[in-house]
């Protein structure tokens, strides 16, 4: 066994020596059974201290190479060699096909195909609220002012419902600006609308119950079921809001977005409320209510929710995508305590808890009032584009092919046309005149209703005006 040590070398002596051995073993030049040269033998041919020999060897026998004894000194053990046979190939372990999944997460993206090169000037994408220095500072303060004060006790394991200050002052936050009155044991907070979607069909339904849902509606909440082998049963959405005599007394579960129907903009008419509760009750069914933009309505105050109605049977979800970025991945879902119980228990045993120092700096966010100082500043930036965009929309030829929906409150508009509306035609016309608009078909199940969305929140007014002057010329 000869060795070469390169002094030139980065590597430590001792792993050097390692390196060489390793390699006569692999390529055979060292055998089962034979022997190494003695650690001081080996250290006076090298010119090295015996030490390094020593760590070597010792290296060598923890990673299972060699083994020493006292009457045999150190051998190469027999080791198992990296040849296979003629007839087998060297692939990885096989994959099973998975259509559904493959499936439903193309349609929780929906977005329409685009190169790179087609990227829209002026795009009308969905669900991206405005982003600003200012909001940007004041994340930046809260997420330092956590880092200092709070002990390193917030930085262990903890409660998988979440911090029990931030949920405390979510509580106090609902009741404020929602008239929703709650004990944070009635809080679970989680990492978004898919994950919560995920936790309630693990905690509370069965394979093979019964889901239903708005047609069109938000493709995360039938997916998510889907994938958890539930039966879906779309149900359809009128200019009052989810039709409730369309839904199966056998369902389970009813998903449904009252405040502000995605993604028809539709406000659910009290009388078709009242008619929503009393199915539940009567049929012992549980509601969802995503609340998903609830805080932007720009007609009279927020609409009061479904859940201080009858908490009994809601489980009510807020989340802070729309209200402060998508990258913050926090939402809370509100019900009754023994629900959220279960929600706890299916979250502590997926993720344990969910990250610590979002949470810190939410807290923050809250404590120092800034969460409202935000909200009340992006109402008035809302508001305004908002404007924009519904006078724009109303002056151009748009108003004459499209009825336009959601002129009351959300960060997205909908241009409804006939169910002969050649969409994809319409979107791939209007990204040669620069703008970006998107489909309605991929949020719907069974419905063949058609049209174009437009999320205005992130676009300057500029921005809107001429993005709707561009795509009425364009559509025209």
């Amino acid at each position: 066994m000869y060795i070469e040590i390169d002094k030139k070398d980065k590597r430590p002596l001792w792993l050097q020596i390692v390196d060489h051995v390793i390699e006569y073993i692999e390529e055979g030049q060292l055998s089962p059974g034979d022997p190494l040269v003695p650690t001081r033998q080996l250290a006076r041919e090298l010119s090295i201290s015996r030490s390094s020999v020593q760590i070597a060897y010792e290296e060598l026998q923890s990673r299972g190479y060699v083994t020493t004894s006292r009457r045999g000194g150190t051998r190469v053990c027999d080791i198992m060699g990296d040849h296979v046979s003629a007839d087998t190939q060297d692939d990885p372990p096989v994959i099973p096909s998975n259509p559904l999944l493959e499936d439903k997460s193309r349609q929780a993206e929906h977005w329409p195909d685009m190169k790179a090169e087609e990227k829209a000037e002026i795009d009308f994408r969905l669900h991206a609220p405005f982003i600003d220095s200012t909001f940007q500072k004041a994340w930046r303060q809260a997420s330092n002012t956590a880092l200092k004060e709070n002990s390193l006790f917030d930085w262990g394991y903890s409660s998988s419902y979440g911090l029990y200050s931030v949920r405390e002052q979510i509580s106090r936050y609902l009741a404020i600006e929602r008239g929703i009155h709650v004990e944070p044991d009635q809080i679970l907070l989680t990492l978004g609308a898919r994950q919560t979607m995920d936790i309630i069909a693990q905690a509370l339904l069965q394979e093979g119950d019964l889901v239903s849902v708005e047609d069109p509606g938000f493709p995360v909440a039938w997916s998510s079921m889907q994938y958890r082998k539930m039966e879906i049963e779309p149900v359809p959405v009128d200019q009052q809001g989810i039709c409730v005599d369309q839904i199966s007394p056998h369902t389970k579960m009813i998903f449904t977005t009252p405040s502000h129907q995605f993604p028809t903009g539709v406000l659910m008419s009290a009388n078709r409320r009242q008619e929503l509760i009393q199915f539940a009750r009567q049929n012992q069914t549980w509601i969802i209510e995503d609340d998903y933009d609830g805080e932007f309505r720009y007609r009279g105050g927020p609409i009061p929710s479904l859940y201080s109605q009858m908490p009994t049977n809601i489980l009510y979800f807020l989340s802070f995508t729309k209200l402060l970025a998508p990258g913050i991945r926090l939402a809370a879902v509100i019900g009754p305590k023994e629900a959220i119980e279960r929600l706890a228990k299916v979250q502590e045993f997926v993720c344990r808890h969910i990250p610590i120092m979002e949470q810190l700096t939410l807290g923050q966010f809250f404590e120092t009032g800034e969460l409202l100082k935000h909200v009340r500043r992006m109402r008035s930036i809302y508001s305004k584009r908002h404007r924009d965009i519904i006078q724009t929309l109303n002056t151009s030829s748009l108003s004459q092919e499209f009825q336009i929906q959601g002129t009351d409150s959300g960060l997205h508009v909908l241009l409804e046309a006939n169910e002969g509306f050649d969409e994809y035609k319409a979107v791939q016309t209007a990204l040669r005149a620069g703008v970006g608009v998107f489909p309605l078909s991929p949020y719907c199940l069974n419905s063949n209703r058609r049209g174009l969305l437009l999320g205005f929140a992130h676009l300057e007014s500029h921005q809107i005006i001429e993005g709707v002057e561009r795509l009425a010329k364009a559509l025209n």
